[in-house]
Parts: structure tokens; sequence; C-alpha cells
């Protein structure tokens, strides 16, 4: 074998080598960034599935549900094209279509949904908070225009609103039941404030009406309550000023029998 055709044998290995080298890398890369999608798609599938799992029917706005059913729609056929033989992902889709399907043909509503579980509102909470984030990361992605986007801060601005005043209201009745008036004065008072402060409209006119009134109530039932806690402190002041009487006039009683002896 001439000492040419060892040379270009050896040029065509290692260019074999370097093309080898290269696929393989490219081949590595893609594996990993096809795991990080769907590592990314999945979080933000349970993210959805959790808000419209544990978010209680009717407490979000019929444009807030549709966003997120649309989201995960679109996640569910994303992971249904990197994973084509995970049956689950179109059966989310039928799914999630009919809910679309569902959901539109519901009336827009002002009903407010209060909330009656201290956990319950800590979970919508993380909810909320997660909507917003995928609200600004829609509108720098320029899927949404700014106006829409503001539009759902809003929405969203308002529910968190309204969950603090529930929460209020819960600690509220507790403290009421364990007959602290005073502190029950004090969350209601908390929740009316906000309530007058950052509530818009004549949304929440019902809910002001009626922590005023409840208000008007306690606050006459803590004067009594006063009142009656003075009165007792007096006449437990005055039992015992006539016991002091007693003992002086026991020990007066015994000097003069003493003196009488004497």
């Amino acid at each position: 074998m001439s000492t040419v055709n060892i040379i270009a044998s050896l040029i065509v290995l290692l260019a074999a080598l370097v093309c080898y080298a290269f696929v393989s890398q490219t081949i590595q890369q893609n594996r990993a960034q096809r795991a990080r999608v769907l590592t990314a798609l999945k979080a933000r599938s349970r993210t959805f599935k959790y808000i419209l799992n544990r978010v209680p029917e009717g407490f979000l706005p019929r444009d807030l549900v549709l966003l997120v059913q649309r989201s995960l729609t679109e996640v569910c056929q994303q992971l249904s094209k990197l994973e084509p033989g995970e049956k689950a992902h179109s059966q989310d889709i039928q799914a999630l279509n009919a809910q679309i399907q569902a959901t539109r043909a519901q009336a827009p509503t002002t009903t407010v949904v209060a909330l009656q579980d201290l956990q319950q509102i800590k979970d919508v909470k993380i909810c909320l908070e997660e909507l917003h984030k995928f609200i600004f990361h829609l509108e720098s992605a320029n899927s949404i225009q700014r106006n829409q986007a503001d539009g759902h801060r809003n929405q969203i601005k308002q529910l968190l609103l309204q969950i603090t005043v529930d929460a209020y209201i819960l600690n509220g009745g507790t403290a009421q039941k364990a007959k602290k008036t005073k502190l029950a004065i004090h969350y209601y008072e908390l929740a009316l404030n906000l309530l007058i402060r950052e509530g818009r409209g004549n949304q929440h006119q019902n809910r002001i009406a009626q922590l005023k009134e409840l208000l008007d109530q306690l606050k006459t039932k803590l004067e009594e309550e006063l009142q009656a806690a003075s009165s007792e402190g007096k006449e437990l002041g005055q039992q015992s000023k006539d016991k002091e009487w007693d003992k002086y006039g026991k020990k007066d009683e015994l000097w003069k029998k003493k003196n009488f002896y004497d």
C-alpha cells in the first residue's frame, strides 16, 4: 500500500470520526433539549391542572378559565408530538375541548364565590400567583396584547382582594365563636376597610353592607361586655372591701376582749 493511499485512508477515517463525534454530540444535545422541553411542558401542565382542579367552580371569571383551558390544550398538543405513544395526552386534549365548549356556553356572571376554608384560600392564592406569572410570560412572548394582559391582571388583583377579605372574615368568625368580640371586630374592620379602599364599582356593596351591620351588632355587644365587666369589677372590689372590714372588725373585737380581761 502506497503512502498516498495510507494518508488518504487516515484522512477518510479522521473525517468519519469527526462526523461521528458531531452527529453523536448533536443527538445528545437534541435529547437534552427534548428532555428540558418535556420537563418544562409537564411542569406547566401540572400547574394548569392544579389551577383547574383546586379553584372552586365559579370563582374564576370565564375569561380566565378559558385562558387556562386553552393554554393547557396547547401544552397537551405539544406533549403529544413529543410523546406520540402516550395516550394520556390525547385523552386530555379531548376532555379539554369538551370543557372549553362548556365554558364558552356559560353566561358571564358577577357572582362572588366566597371561600370557606383557610387552606382553600392558601391553595387558591398559589393558583392566582402562578396565573399572574403566566400572563406576564404570554405578554412577553407576544401571545396576548398589552390591554388583554392588563385586563387579566386586574381580574386577578380583584380575586386576591376577595380571598384576603375571605380570610379576614373567617378569622373574625373564629374569634366570634371563641367569644373574643374585640378581636372579631378587628378582623371584620380589616375586611371592611379593604373592600372600601380597593373594591371597584358596586360589586362588593352587599358585602360591605353586611359587614357594617355585623360590626354595629358586635360593637354594641362589646360595649355591653365592657359594662358588665366594669360592674363585676366594682362588685368584686366592694366584696374585697367588705372582707377587709370584716377582718378589721374581728381584730378590733379581739383587742377589746384582751383589754377587758387585762
